[in-house]
């Protein structure tokens, strides 16, 4: 997102309240879609999208006039951005830095370190992406992850620059075009199959920037302009009905060309004074003058209210979070932004200077606040990503398939853990009480041990896509290949969620016999058959199964609670004590165990279960002689696990009722 860009500053362009009123705008459809409002589901991230063709255009027409003029600095480009970009950031940031501590847990505030570090070297959109995957946090725990758009606006600053300069006049929007081409090109590739890397990468987003830029150094003739012109009515329609009528399809993709496109038609349809002087458009413009600080401000005050509610607050909460946002930005604007943006440093030198000392007192303010509110309890390692008997143990889609030595307890191993994240946690609560007898841990995460079928997302923006489901039927083929096949294994413990696999927000990959694929629509039989069907096909070969049920949860956050109810967190809410009823586990896992429960009785095996060991009197617990047992909704830790393979009857109910 850029208003931060003043057009004022480009020499030839005088204030437009259009484009400021498509800033408005802009930052409107992304409050809103961030706000999460009841009843308003609509795909508000096209507004940044927007925000990319504006900041191209402005910025590029900033150079084009230095250039052209013989007056072009970079020293004054790039003083006059840091002028204009990096008091509101700076103020910002460290607000953030400040509230955290009072607010967030220990894994979050560790996040926010980093994403501290990228803020201020304007690669957070590098950091957000290697923030995104099935163990890390959930998005609305990270207060600046919405920087991530102002990295990649600054990466293009450095690059635009040198290349207008460097590049005769005459072939700019040559060059430009074919960069801006294949810059879509490669986001339309990257995005139904990698959609994180699509969606931060700058090589995926350039093009949008690009388009901007085409439009501030093109050449178009008068009549071509007037025929523009009588455009802009429709693109303005397009620009209201796109976020609320969105194809689906991976992003950035059409959706998000076409909002570009409309908004370079806005842009270059200025012919008259009749839209400047219109009332909408003077009303956006008053949004559009605070859209940066605003879009600055808006995200961690949303993530700070979740945070205190432990969860999404009453709409009534939501409002409040959007008014003080609005305030906020308001100052900003009027003491921050404003002033800096029109003062004139008698030395640059020294305001350089004392940005960077701003950056570097911000950079080392997470460890040092960090440092002073150290808890008693190392929540950072307690809640550490349960991987199982290794890292190695948890492949990687579209990896090679291995078998490593280190996911082996004892060879030679007599028991296979197969499954997701939740056989991860299964295997490190076994590898006590069978890891003498010798265990084998082969997994991956978001990955159902089913035969034949796996799921995918309808959403355009989830990893776990349809070259996700491809990948993990691969997976589960390789691990019943190698498990029938094995003169060592004799029982198979088959664990996971299984939840996703009957959700109607998904689709199902099946293969087929001739090693096709097709797509279903979501059916519990369907789900049901394929799982007893990997215990039927290790029989066939010789080999016990037994499957293992998910723990206790109820969709909340445990491991939050837990960590929050132990540091005693601000909150809104009274603290809850963190365990999870018998009814809030049926009614939140009900379909995945009585399909779980279906297919055993199919395929003629065992369920196990910690539900007996865990729950008592229509309560479980979540944390025993003060040992944590969940590192998020319903994870569990390596201390929770170890106690629980201790303490529990499930290693020798593996032995002993597989069959």
């Amino acid at each position: 997102m850029t208003s931060n860009i003043s057009p004022a500053g480009a020499s030839k362009s005088k204030f437009r309240a259009d484009i400021q009123a498509l800033r408005g705008a802009a930052i409107l459809l992304v409050l809103f879609y961030h706000a999460n409002l009841p009843g308003l589901d609509y795909a508000g991230f096209l507004g940044v999208d927007l925000f990319f063709v504006i900041s191209g255009f402005l910025i590029t027409g900033i150079i084009r006039d230095g250039l052209d003029a013989g007056t072009f600095s970079f020293l004054t480009f790039y003083f006059r951005r840091a002028k204009r970009l990096l008091p509101a950031a700076f103020a910002v940031i460290a607000a953030v830095v400040i509230v955290s501590p009072f607010i967030m847990t220990e894994l979050a505030l560790n996040d926010l370190q980093e994403q501290v570090w990228g803020s201020l070297l304007f690669i957070a959109n590098f950091v957000i992406w290697d923030q995104t995957g099935y163990f890390e946090a959930a998005a609305e725990t990270k207060p600046l992850l919405h920087f991530w758009s102002l990295a990649v606006e600054e990466q293009y600053y450095f690059v635009m620059p040198l290349m207008l300069f460097f590049v005769r006049r005459h072939a700019w929007f040559r060059v430009v075009a074919a960069i801006s081409i294949a810059s879509f090109v490669l986001s339309v590739y990257l995005a139904p199959r990698y959609p994180d890397a699509a969606f931060y990468l700058p090589l995926t987003r350039m093009w949008e920037l690009g388009l901007g830029s085409m439009a501030a150094i093109a050449t178009i003739p008068t009549r071509q302009l007037r025929w523009i012109s009588l455009a802009r009515l429709p693109a303005v329609a397009l620009l209201i009905i796109v976020p609320f009528f969105p194809t689906g399809l991976s992003h950035p993709g059409l959706d998000a060309l076409l909002v570009c496109g409309a908004t370079l038609i806005i842009i270059l349809g200025q012919t008259g004074s009749s839209w400047e002087t219109a009332l909408p458009v003077k009303a956006m413009a008053r949004i559009g003058d605070i859209s940066y600080s605003l879009y600055l401000v808006h995200w961690p005050v949303l993530v700070f209210t979740r945070e205190l509610y432990e969860g999404e607050p009453p709409l009534a909460a939501i409002w409040v979070a959007l008014l003080l946002s609005v305030l906020i930005s308001a100052m900003i604007y009027r003491f921050v932004e404003e002033p800096f943006r029109k003062s004139s440093p008698r030395s640059r030198r020294r305001f350089v200077g004392g940005l960077t000392s701003c950056a570097a007192a911000i950079a080392i303010s997470p460890v040092a606040v960090s440092a002073m509110a150290a808890p008693d309890q190392d929540f950072e390692h307690i809640r550490r990503t349960n991987y199982g008997v290794a890292f190695e143990c948890s492949l990687k889609p579209n990896a090679p398939f291995t078998i490593h030595d280190t996911c082996i307890t004892n060879a030679p191993p007599r028991v296979l853990v197969w499954g997701d994240s939740y056989a991860m946690a299964w295997a490190s609560a076994l590898m006590g009480p069978l890891g003498e007898l010798g265990m084998q841990q082969i997994t991956m995460g978001a990955c159902d041990p089913l035969y034949r079928l796996a799921r995918f997302s309808q959403s355009s923006k989830s990893p776990y896509n349809r070259d996700y489901a491809q990948a993990c039927l691969e997976f589960n083929s390789n691990v019943l290949d190698y498990a029938k096949n094995s003169d060592d294994i004799e029982i198979v413990v088959i664990a996971g969620r299984m939840q996703a696999p009957l959700s109607k927000s998904n689709l199902l990959l099946t293969q087929t016999e001739t090693g096709g694929f097709e797509e279903v629509d979501v059916t519990t039989d369907r789900v049901t058959k394929a799982l007893a069907a990997l215990a039927m096909e290790l029989h066939k070969s010789g080999k016990k199964a037994v499957f293992i049920a998910p723990p206790p949860a109820d969709g909340s956050d445990i491991g939050d609670c837990l960590e929050n109810k132990a540091r005693e967190k601000l909150r809104l809410v009274p603290q809850s004590d963190c365990t999870v009823t018998v009814e809030a586990n049926r009614k939140y896992r009900g379909a995945a165990l009585d399909m779980m429960a279906d297919a055993a009785e199919l395929a003629e095996v065992e369920l196990l279960d910690v539900f007996g060991f865990l729950c008592k009197d229509g309560v479980c617990r979540t944390e025993i002689d003060k040992t944590i047992l969940y590192r998020d909704y319903s994870h569990l830790t390596y201390g929770g696990a170890a106690l629980i393979g201790e303490q529990s009857d499930l290693a020798q109910d593996i032995l002993t009722k597989a069959r």
